[in-house]
């Protein structure tokens, strides 16, 4: 079935993730087909080698390709938007952060608009933050808590419950947060940092 295709990707069906797969029916340069793979439309296919999506200009194996969630991340004119095989989800976006409802860890994601982050939603579409200059994959986006690290820039982070959309925590700076990063818990980060664990830049 693969060999109608002139590139397909290896995730998905062929590494038994999943019935999907994302490959492309245009033609490739055969001496060098990697120097094409962005002049070309791409769109995902099903076990039988049927295409079940529109064609895009990129499309992420993350998400229902790999067998992480129903959703997909595909590239249109430089824009990003979610997609379930069914229909578009979100609106497009400048970017969207890899981790999250798309990788099935839990119903956020961070979008890009702008210069700016904000949290999303992908169940109503409700943007659940202000904007940010920064996108920390920690708490609420992976489905631990339901914090997340938000930033105005400078180098200068704090900690926001989504629930209320208040600021919760001090601020704290670069390396606080590489040290959270490592154990990614921002409820243990909370309590070390609102103790006066962390002097405030």
């Amino acid at each position: 079935m693969f060999n109608k295709f002139s590139y397909y990707f290896k995730e998905g069906l062929p590494k038994g993730e999943s019935d999907y797969f994302i490959a492309t029916e245009e033609e490739l340069d055969r001496n060098n087909p990697l120097k094409d793979l962005k002049k070309v439309k791409w769109a995902i296919y099903d076990k039988n080698g049927k295409r079940v999506s529109d064609f895009y200009d990129w499309i992420s194996p993350l998400g229902i390709v790999k067998g992480q969630s129903e959703y997909f991340r595909a590239t249109k004119n430089g824009k990003e938007a979610i997609f379930t095989l069914e229909k578009q989800v979100t609106d497009w976006f400048d970017k969207i952060r890899d981790r999250g409802a798309l990788t099935g860890e839990s119903d956020y994601f961070w979008g890009k608009l702008n210069g700016f982050y904000a949290l999303y939603d992908i169940k109503t579409g409700e943007k659940i933050t202000e904007n940010y200059k920064s996108s920390v994959i920690a708490g609420a986006v992976v489905g631990r808590s339901n914090y997340i690290v938000g930033s105005y820039g400078e180098e200068i982070f704090f900690i926001v419950d989504i629930g209320t959309g208040q600021k919760v925590s001090k601020d704290f700076d670069e390396h606080k947060l590489i040290e959270i990063l490592k154990h990614g818990d921002l409820e243990k980060a909370l309590k070390e940092i609102n103790k006066g664990g962390v002097n405030p830049p």
